[in-house]
């Protein structure tokens, strides 16, 4: 199994979360400013290392494509990424350092998929209805013993976005 160790971003919030919290007046503009470039660094350093690894980066590459297309034709685009998108705004999710803009539609689904890279980032089963929506998710560590499984539950608000309502860890 292909195991690489990469971006740490769990440390530092989302771009939108530090927007958000230096609108609020919690953090100063110069800290969001450092924050954003740390995590700018991060995915920079990340982008140099499969370009120094073309053939590790074009395996993970394959993996995700093919990951996301089943996702995409099971269950369409759009619905997927609503779900990333409420998953994105969950301060103590690790893969939401990836998830931030999945409502992007000119960033292609299968780039917030993460298969063999850690921290890994693997959709297991999805259920979607209209106003309802189950997600069983693997994140962290690439070795399966170590690997954390959730099974996240969403329900629709009074906005008509998605939001997780539950969280369970579950074991395997």
């Amino acid at each position: 199994m292909l195991i690489l160790k990469l971006m740490k971003l769990a440390p530092f919030p989302t771009p939108p979360n530090l927007i958000r919290q230096w609108q609020e007046g919690e953090i100063e503009r110069e800290e969001m400013q450092r924050l954003m470039g740390e995590h700018q660094k991060e995915l920079l350093k990340e982008a140099d290392y499969f370009h120094s690894n073309p053939i590790l980066g074009y395996i993970e590459g394959l993996r995700n494509k093919r990951a996301a297309r089943r996702l995409v034709d099971e269950h369409g685009e759009a619905q997927i990424r609503e779900l990333f998108q409420a998953l994105s705004w969950l301060q103590d999710f690790e893969p939401a350092a990836f998830l931030w803009n999945a409502d992007h539609w000119d960033v292609a689904l299968y780039a917030f998929l993460r298969m063999s890279t850690e921290p890994v980032f693997r959709v297991r089963e999805m259920v979607v209805k209209s106003s309802r929506a189950v997600m069983l998710v693997e994140h962290g560590s690439a070795k399966k013993s170590e690997t954390r499984r959730e099974r996240l539950t969403f329900k629709r608000h009074w906005k008509g976005e998605m939001e997780v309502v539950k969280r369970e860890d579950m074991l395997r």
